[in-house]
């Protein structure tokens, strides 16, 4: 069975493909390119997740989260956050309820800190992360978190 690379050196030699052509993978990053480029291309998309991140960081710092990173070591595209110590934040009630209100983080994968992230990359802008703190900030009211503050590293 050919692969796709192969499908495709096939395709530029004879202007046809051997087998049936993958319409979907082609329409899909067709569209892919088309919207990267009317973006601005990597400068622009770049912008944007830049923006995102400023929005979401500084929407948690408010909030009383603390970032894993310091500003200058953080890149645009996902941010950790050191979990916080009150008892009353269970992080597997607070991911059910932000997914419930359709926002989906990640758990950390971290042995230095625990921590969750928070993407900023993909189809997303500002006010997407302004929902996302806005639903932070109910949840933990909810949940009757009221202190943010990392446990002290040991």
């Amino acid at each position: 069975m050919l692969d796709l690379h192969d499908q495709w050196r096939n395709f530029e030699k004879t202007g046809q493909y051997r087998f049936t052509p993958p319409i979907h993978v082609i329409v899909s990053f067709h569209q892919a390119l088309t919207e990267f480029f009317e973006e601005g291309g990597q400068p622009g998309r770049g912008k944007r997740y830049a923006e995102n991140c400023k929005v979401l960081i500084d929407g948690m710092h408010a909030l009383g989260f603390e970032p894993l990173l310091s500003h200058n070591l953080q890149a645009p595209i996902i941010v950790t956050f050191r979990m916080p110590a009150d008892p009353r934040f269970r992080f597997q009630e607070f991911y059910d309820r932000l997914k419930d209100r359709g926002y989906v983080i990640y758990p950390g994968k971290l042995t230095v800190a625990d921590s969750f992230r928070i993407g900023c990359i993909g189809r997303l802008y500002p006010d997407h992360m302004r929902g996302a703190l806005a639903a932070i900030r109910d949840i933990l009211e909810e949940m009757g978190v009221t202190s943010l503050k990392p446990a002290k590293a040991a």
